[in-house]
């Protein structure tokens, strides 16, 4: 059951992660985007944001989601 238990809280972390980060300033701020003029206006681009947020709202889907199938398969008693 650790595989999947931990498949679903990276899922869940990695989601905060995409949701959260896009509009801070550690995105804004981020040396490796500095590098190429084109990758700053890009990344200033608020559709990029969003899709990267909504990048982590699937994660946290799939990540609840497992959550919940683990619940359920405790309380049936199967192991998974």
């Amino acid at each position: 059951m650790s595989v999947p238990l931990f498949f679903a809280l990276y899922c869940l972390e990695a989601g905060l992660f995409f949701i959260i980060v896009p509009w801070t300033r550690v995105w804004s701020m981020n040396s490796l985007l500095h590098a190429t003029p084109a990758l700053i206006l890009l990344s200033a681009n608020p559709f990029v944001r969003g899709f990267v947020s909504g990048f982590g709202v699937a994660h946290l889907l799939v990540g609840v989601k497992d959550i919940m199938r683990i619940a359920a398969g405790r309380k049936d008693g199967r192991p998974e």
